[in-house]
Order: structure tokens, then sequence, then C-alpha cells
């Protein structure tokens, strides 16, 4: 009896619809799309640039990146194995790509929409031929999200940071140090003995390092058995304590921004530690306040408070003038910065450090105690050690927002150099930009220093106290007297808060502060047209980056979570210099790297928005990798085997089960785009300035009760803004709980 047969479909006749369609998609539009944009203006295209127009002037470039796209096209549905056409796909891929790259260099103007989706095409045709050809082990959606993803990483974090290193050091067409010997030799950069004094102050510096290196040599020796560490320990010691005593007799942007960062690190850190520690174990009723308390400098422009000594502590302010007769400017300079910058990041400190302390495991206290230790000794000898990774980002954190922080230093800075506002100034006061370069690179340099400082600070110790195993056991209290003493100190902090807030908004409906304080509405009138134009621009730009940077942080995340590919490390410290990068410095690395050629964007919105985009990325793919991480991977196992692609899975199965990640990232990255100035300082153009400049445009024309004005409006802006969100966290938490995902 004769079987029938079964017909089983070959994977050679399969058609490949990714390919199909993404080839299509190549072809069709850079040859109907212009190629070239008019000047800086995004929506002026040059005549006759589309792609037939480009073929038919004979450019051959790109006529073969439309005849690549045609055949990808076409092995979408060639009689071939699915590897090859794979394979065949990566190959005209990269001819394309490479074409298309030719074009845009030979013609050097500015890329239009054309040129664009060629590049983002052949790229997209080379994620999916690795993907086919099996040379990463995913499918083309996660193939091409990596290849998109380190593009855009390279040329938007790695090519602006490039450009301000390479501006420092190349000038004419060659290299040269001519501008970074200058820029070292000059009193502004940093000056240890002055020839102007008679004194020498380089001679009492090297008698204090002396001292201080002996010093830990002898307790190094006493808390060391091994006479190896006790070396190493006295070298990094020793050389420590000689930049420190430098740099507390020199003089200059170096010496002023060193002991700025310094003290304020030490001084949030410090405050934030005591504050997560009061607020997780203290039995006192003010714990209720840290939540409102501590997101209100958050959400408001740093040098807000700034403003805010100038009212209280100036020489007019209501404190030093009004209430002790003072006429004084000892609140300009290191003592109001530093007041300054230690309210405004303390609360970034308490943040990070309120989690780790709250994640601490009872379990290990109850067995101190067990053992006969005291409350102190467990502080000392449990807490203390277990929360040092915590209190090292904190203090990395702090230490870059204080070197960052631009806006401070001009208001209350009393004129001293400090390398964020160098920079500023050396590009627009003349000194010219390789100087610029020069300052952000010792800047960068700086921030990098603080990162392997904690690395060597942690060292290869272990910090694990989840481990698995039952942890039973309520949190212990506070010692009564350290509770009582911190909770003193938190007390002060609200009142300051409050009082410095407090004057911002009595300045802005008040006359003239420190002569007239009759109420007025004057000032919130006289926003009316540029401070209302510019709240409105600050908005807008700030929501069209807040999406994309969320979301380019959780794709990223989740690729470096899930999956293994080469560069996977690579991609993550990428992604994350530009928020370890001083917002100065990407500053300027964006003038240097989108001033001109085809990747002109300068003195537009857009290059705005993408400042915003990669400069808070960061947030949302940590915010991303900590909730992905919690998700069981046999959820997205089991989407698998249900045939549903990575898409699919990442678009139903992850994004569902972290709302709370996904919002704190568009909260975060709204945030930040509203009160950032040291980035965007170098990028705004007369079109598009936003409320942060504007402020402190209005405080060097010495119109502070408009600024104090734009303040309060941005910061009732925000508060709400923030509530709002966070009720559709709440709402999006409550409705995701208990619901299943579905295919």
């Amino acid at each position: 009896m004769a079987r029938a047969a079964v017909a089983i479909p070959s994977p050679v006749t399969r058609v490949n619809t990714t390919l199909v369609v993404w080839g299509l998609v190549t072809l069709i539009g850079p040859l109907l799309m212009p190629w070239w944009r008019v000047g800086r203006e995004l929506a002026e295209f040059a005549p006759h640039s589309a792609g037939f127009d480009l073929i038919a002037g004979g450019a051959w470039s790109a006529g073969l990146v439309l005849v690549c796209a045609g055949m990808a096209a076409l092995l979408g549905i060639a009689q071939l194995p699915l590897y090859r056409r794979g394979r065949l796909a990566l190959g005209v891929g990269l001819v394309g790509g490479l074409a298309a790259l030719w074009t845009i260099e030979s013609f050097g103007r500015p890329m239009g929409p054309g040129a664009l989706a060629a590049v983002l095409g052949c790229l997209t045709l080379i994620g999916i031929g690795l993907a086919l050809g099996g040379y990463l082990r995913a499918d083309a959606f996660i193939a091409v999200c990596i290849v998109w993803s380190a593009v855009f990483v390279a040329i938007f974090v790695i090519y602006p940071l490039w450009s301000v290193l390479k501006e420092s050091v190349y000038a004419d067409g060659h290299l040269t140090f001519r501008f970074v010997r200058e820029t070292i030799s000059s009193p502004s950069f940093l000056l240890i003995d002055n020839p102007t004094t008679p004194e020498n102050e380089a001679r009492p510096a090297l008698v204090a390092g002396a001292v201080l290196t002996a010093a830990i040599a002898v307790v190094a020796g006493l808390r060391t058995r091994s006479l190896r560490r006790a070396a190493g320990w006295t070298i990094v010691g020793g050389v420590v304590a000689f930049i420190l005593s430098a740099l507390y007799v020199g003089i200059g942007a170096v010496r002023n921004s060193i002991i700025l960062a310094l003290t304020v690190s030490t001084i949030s850190t410090a405050l934030g530690f005591l504050f997560a520690i009061l607020a997780e174990r203290s039995r006192l009723p003010t714990r209720r306040l840290f939540g409102p308390v501590s997101i209100l400098p958050i959400i408001t422009p740093p040098f807000v408070l700034g403003l805010a000594i100038i009212y209280l502590f100036g020489r007019r302010g209501y404190v030093t003038h009004e209430l002790l007769g003072l006429n004084t400017n000892i609140f300009f300079g290191l003592l109001g910065l530093s007041l300054a910058q230690v309210l405004a990041y303390t609360p970034i400190a308490f943040l990070i450090l309120v989690g780790v302390v709250g994640a601490l495991n009872v379990a290990m206290e109850e067995a101190a105690e067990t053992l006969g230790a005291n409350r102190w000794h467990i502080l000392r000898t449990v807490i203390w050690p277990l929360a040092r990774p915590g209190l090292a980002n904190a203090f990395l954190l702090v230490a870059i927002e204080s070197l960052a922080d631009f806006g401070n230093p001009v208001i209350v800075g009393g004129g001293k150099p400090y390398l964020a506002t160098e920079i500023y100034f050396a590009y627009l006061g003349g000194a010219g930009r390789n100087i610029a370069a020069v300052f952000g690179v010792t800047l960068l340099m700086m921030t990098l220093t603080i990162f392997l400082a904690q690395y060597l600070w942690l060292g290869q110790k272990s910090y694990v106290t989840v481990t698995g195993k039952p942890g039973q056991g309520i949190s212990r209290v506070l010692p009564p007297t350290l509770d009582y003493a911190v909770t003193g100190i938190f007390i002060v902090w609200i009142l300051l808060i409050v009082l410095l807030y407090g004057s911002v908004a009595v300045g802005s409906v008040t006359k003239l502060w420190g002569f007239d304080y009759t109420f007025t509405l004057a000032h919130i009138k006289g926003l009316s047209p540029t401070g209302w134009a510019v709240f409105r621009t600050s908005a807008r730009l700030s929501i069209l980056a807040a999406v994309p940077s969320t979301a380019v942080g959780l794709i990223i995340g989740y690729l470096v979570t899930r999956f293994t590919f080469p560069g996977r490390n690579a991609l993550q410290f990428a992604s994350m210099l530009s928020f370890a990068a001083p917002g100065t410095v990407m500053g300027i690395g964006y003038i240097l790297a989108f001033n001109q050629g085809p990747l002109l964007f300068t003195g537009t919105g857009l290059i705005i928005i993408l400042a915003f985009v990669f400069r808070n990325m960061p947030v949302a793919l940590r915010a991303g990798v900590a909730a992905i991480t919690q998700i069981d991977r046999s959820l997205e196992e089991a989407s698998t085997m249900l045939r549903a692609g990575s898409a699919t899975t990442f678009r139903r199965i992850v994004l569902p089960l972290i709302p709370g990640a996904l919002l704190s990232g568009l909260i975060f990255s709204f945030v930040r785009a509203m009160t950032a100035i040291s980035q965007v300082i170098f990028l705004i153009t007369p079109g598009t300035n936003l409320a942060t400049t504007q402020i402190l445009t209005y405080v060097n024309y010495g119109a502070v009760s408009l600024a104090a004005a734009l303040s309060m409006l941005l910061v009732i802006f925000m508060a709400l803004v923030i509530v709002v969100l966070y009720l559709l966290m709440n709402r999006s938490g409550s409705r995701t709980a208990g619901q299943m995902p579905t295919f």
C-alpha cells in the first residue's frame, strides 16, 4: 500500500520578511528623500539632492547604496539557506554603509533625511546579517538594537569626548602641546608659588606633606602586619598628602575645584549617610519628613540655592544686613558655594544611601549583639563596612556634580576661577577653544580619577548581605543619643532649606529685596514675554528628550543584562561615560563635534534634545538593569517557546513588569533636562534659550527679582509634574501587580 507523500516546507524557500522590508526601506528612502540640508536649519533641504538626483549627477557611491539595498531585498526571497543569506546580507550592508559614508564625507554638507535613512538602513541590514548568519546568538531585533546602540553611543558620547581631547593637543593640522603648556602655566589654572608675594608657598606645602606622610607611615605600620601593604599605603597616602598640601597653599581653578569637590562630597555623603540611618532606624516622628524635603532640591536647579544665599546672606541679605547689621561678602566664595552645593547634593547622597541602609541584613547585627557588641560597636564594625559601596557611589556622584556645577560658581563663587566656569569663559572670552579643551580634559581626568579611587577603596572585598537564607528580625533602633543628635542636625537642615526657598519665593513678590519689601506682582508679570517663552521651550525640549532617553537606556540595559555579545562590557561602560563626564565637558564636546560638516546640529533644538537624551540615558539604563535582573528568565523563555520574537517578548513581557523603572527613567530624564545648565550653556541660541540659562542671565544683569520669579515658576511646575508622574506610577504598579501578561 503506497504511503501518502507529506509536503515539508524547506527552509531554503522560506521568505525572510525582515530582509525584504528593510531592503526596500533602505532603497526607497534614500532614493526619494533629500540627502542634504541648507545650513543649520533641519527642515530646509538642498534642491535636487534626492538619491535619483545624485545618481543622475554621477555620484556612483550613492548608486552603490541603492544597489546594495536592492540586493538585500532580493536576498529575502532567494533560494538559499538562511545562514548564507544572512552572511550575504551582512556583506551588502557593510558595502552599502561604507558607500553611504563615502558619499556623505565627499560632499561634506549637513545630512538630510535621505543620508540618514541610508546610514540607518545599512546598519539595520548589518544587524540582520549578524543575526541570520549566526555571528550573534540573538534574533534580528536584538542584533539591530546592539548595532544601533553601539553606533549612537560612539557618535554622541565617545566622539564628543574624543573631540575635546583632540582639540587640546591638535591645531593648524598638526599635533602640538603649546596650548597645554600655556594653560598649565597660567595662574588661572594652578599656581603653587605665587611670584607676586615675598613668601615661598611651596616650602610649607612640602613640610606639611612630609609630616602627613610620616604620620601615615606610622599609622600604616601599626594597623597592618605586612611590610609591603604598609609601604603601599604610605606611598599612596604620601602622594595624596603632598597634593592636598600643595593645593591648600596654591591658587587657580584646579585648586579651587578639587577643594570644593572634596569638601562638598565629604559633607554631603556624611549627612546623607546619617540621614539614611535616621530614616531607617529612628524612633522619632521626624523621619516622615525625609520624603518631601529630600525631593525639593532635586527638582530645582542647584544654583537656585545660590540665589537664595544672596537673599539671606549677601551684602543686603536679610540675615546678614537686616538682622545682624553686617555689610559683608563672606558668603561670596568657598563658604557660600560649599553651602549651596551641600544643600543641593545631600538629597542625592541620601537617596542612594537610604536603600543601602534599608537592605542591610538584620541577622548580622543580631549575631553581633549575641556576641556582646553594643550598638556603637555594631554601627562601627557592621553597618559602616557594609555601607562602603553605597558611600563610594554617593561620594562619586556628588563629587562629579560638584565639579560640573556651573551656575553656583557664577552666582556665589566670588569671581574665583573654577574648572567648570573657566571652560565657558575660555571658549567665549577670546582665549580660544583649544584652551577651553585643555580645561575640559583636566576636568574629565579628575572624574575618571574619582572612579579609580572608588575601585581602589572598595577593592576585591565581598559585601554580600542577601544570601538566599531566611533572615528574620526587626531593624535595630539607633542609640538615643545618636538619634536625638542626628535629628537635631536634620531639623537645622530642614529649617535652612525652608528659609532659603522661602526667601526666593518672597523675593519674587517683593518690590526690591533689601530695600523695599512691599508686596508686588510686577516681577511675575515682567516674565512676559521672555520668561514665559523660555519656560515653554524648556518644557517642550525636555518632554521630547525624556521618552527617547528612557527608551535608549532601557534597551541598552536589557541588552547588557540578558544577552552575551562581543563588546557588551564596553557598551555598558561607554554608555555610563556621559553621566560620569561633567556636563561642561560634554557641552564643549558637542560644540566641537557637531559644529561643521555632515553632523552640523549646533544652533538647533535638536542638539539640545540629543544632549539631554545621552546625558540622562544612563539613569534609565541602571534602573532597567536593576529591574530586569529581578525578573525570572523563565518568563522570557516561555515567550520564546511560544514562537514570540525578542521584540514581542520585550514589549509584552519585560516592559509590563518594570513600570517603576520605566516611569522613574521618564521622571529623572525630564527633571534633569528641565534643571540642566552646565551642558546646555554652550548649546543655546536666542531661539532655543532655556529657563535655567535665562535665570542665570537675569542674575548676571542684576534682575534678581525676575530670576526669583522664574525660579519659583520652575519649582512649582516641577513639583506638579513629579506628583502627577508618581500618581501614574502607583496606578501602573497596582494595575500590573496582579495581572499576568498575555501573548
